[in-house]
């Protein structure tokens, strides 16, 4: 009996070494996909950071102007400017990636539920007030068409005039149609005032969001 004692007495402790680094390493995997998702990634800052490349566009872009009005939103010297294309009601930027973004990542940004992540972008435009600007994650090899080429949608509206703000972009929705999962997008596309014949100009700066892999 004692020896059954023993064995179980040993055995006992076994199970619960086993179950403590059991629960140690499934506490750094879940710290590990945690930092994933927790830092967002820097796309291009116009000075030198930058993870994508600029595809089609339907208006005029020029990747290195001088900042129209430096403040304490944006100081940097140099960012870009876009005008739009008025005869394109959905005039856009196509950004290709230098390689695909995390699907853990993107799944945390495209969510209603808590309080996710959002990519952001700071802008500065002659538009008025309540402007849409809209992004959308895709694959380039549908040239991110909408709906199928379209993983998800996102969207801010502009609160000034002529100065300089950071636009946080709110999950809109994964449109009906969509082909294209998490783990394919490695294309954004950047749409200012869509659906619309507007031509303003925008300076952007700083395009944040969900985390790139295998970037070359």
């Amino acid at each position: 009996m004692k020896n059954h004692k023993k064995q179980f007495g040993i055995s006992e402790k076994i199970t619960s070494v086993y179950f403590k680094k059991s629960i140690l390493f499934f506490s750094i995997f879940l710290f590990q996909q945690a930092s994933i998702v927790a830092q967002d990634q820097l796309y291009d800052n116009f000075e030198g950071s930058k993870f994508l490349n600029y595809g089609s566009k339907n208006g005029v872009l020029d990747t290195l102007v001088k900042n129209p009005n430096p403040n304490s939103v944006n100081n940097s010297p140099k960012c870009a400017m876009y005008i739009r294309n008025s005869g394109k009601k959905f005039d856009n930027i196509k950004m290709n990636f230098s390689g695909n973004l995390s699907d853990i990542s993107v799944n945390q940004y495209a969510t209603y539920i808590g309080i996710p992540p959002k990519l952001k972008m700071k802008i500065y435009t002659t538009a008025p007030v309540g402007t849409l600007v809209e992004f959308l994650l895709g694959n380039k090899n549908g040239n991110n068409s909408y709906p199928e080429g379209t993983n998800s949608q996102y969207q801010a509206y502009t609160t000034v005039t002529n100065t300089w703000e950071e636009l946080e972009f709110k999950f809109a929705q994964i449109p009906e149609g969509s082909t294209t999962s998490m783990k394919q997008i490695d294309q954004i596309t950047l749409l200012f005032s869509p659906n619309s014949s507007s031509s303003d100009t925008y300076f952007f700066d700083d395009i944040t969001g969900p985390s790139i892999v295998n970037a070359e």
